[in-house]
């Protein structure tokens, strides 16, 4: 009879008692070093489009908020792992091993690999309509594949975070969803794109911060702003608040 790699149930709802406290990040390293040696954990959720929020970061070694933040404002968009989940159906879950020399970018290879010493990530991942959430594993040691030695414990670790996310959404996301829907009911002239900028001008982004998350040019950011404002025959942002506030 083969054995199954389950975790513990004991531990799998600890965890998920703990969702959204400062234990649960503790509980999870504990585990994932029992299981994989893993050094430092870091997952996010992130809605298309959009920056990732980091919901838990955690390190045997120092500085790893810093980490976290350079990723989320820096780095996400050239992470392998990014691929993986556009290539994932909505409904699907992914797993991606990204090893410190597969990095192009030297900065991200740099901050994030090099200078804490990690050999490579494993990163378990759940696709949903429009979001993801992302949980990943950093190792000190490149062990190989341990896909299935932390595939149980990345399960019930998602469930909680799932469970975190939806708790206590970001409350900027919300905002920047229902200005998109409001823009897009009172002028279903605009595109996409034009939407999308117009809201994040409206919530008083940059048009540097749009750009990043959008994943485009802050010079394309000004272009669709400035197609928004012709036609619709307005001079500035709050030409739109008339019409889409409550």
């Amino acid at each position: 009879m083969a054995e199954l790699p389950l975790l513990d149930p004991e531990i799998g709802a600890a965890l998920v008692e703990a969702a959204g406290t400062p234990v649960f990040g503790a509980l999870m390293l504990d585990a994932a070093q029992r299981v994989a040696g893993v050094d430092e954990i870091f997952a996010y959720h992130v809605r298309d489009g959009e920056r990732p929020v980091a919901l838990s970061s955690i390190s045997e070694r120092g500085d790893h908020d810093r980490r976290a933040r350079h990723y989320a404002e820096r780095f996400y968009h050239h992470d392998p792992v990014v691929h993986a989940r556009q290539r994932t159906a909505a409904g699907r879950g992914f797993v991606a091993c990204v090893r410190a020399g597969e990095i192009g970018l030297r900065d991200y290879r740099a901050i994030c690999f090099e200078q804490p010493r990690f050999a490579d990530k494993l990163c378990f991942g759940w696709r949903g309509a429009g979001r993801a959430i992302v949980l990943s594993f950093y190792r000190r040691d490149d062990g190989g594949d341990r896909s299935t030695a932390l595939a149980a414990l990345a399960n019930v670790g998602l469930t909680a975070l799932a469970r975190q996310s939806i708790a206590t959404p970001d409350p900027e996301a919300r905002l920047v969803e229902r200005l998109e829907a409001r823009i897009a009911r009172a002028f279903p002239v605009l595109t996409l794109r034009e939407r999308q900028v117009a809201a994040r001008t409206v919530a008083g982004w940059t048009a540097e911060r749009t750009a990043g998350a959008l994943d485009i040019r802050p010079s394309s950011v000004l272009t669709y702003r400035q197609r928004a404002y012709q036609r619709l025959g307005f001079s500035g942002a709050a030409d739109f608040l008339p019409a889409i506030l409550d």
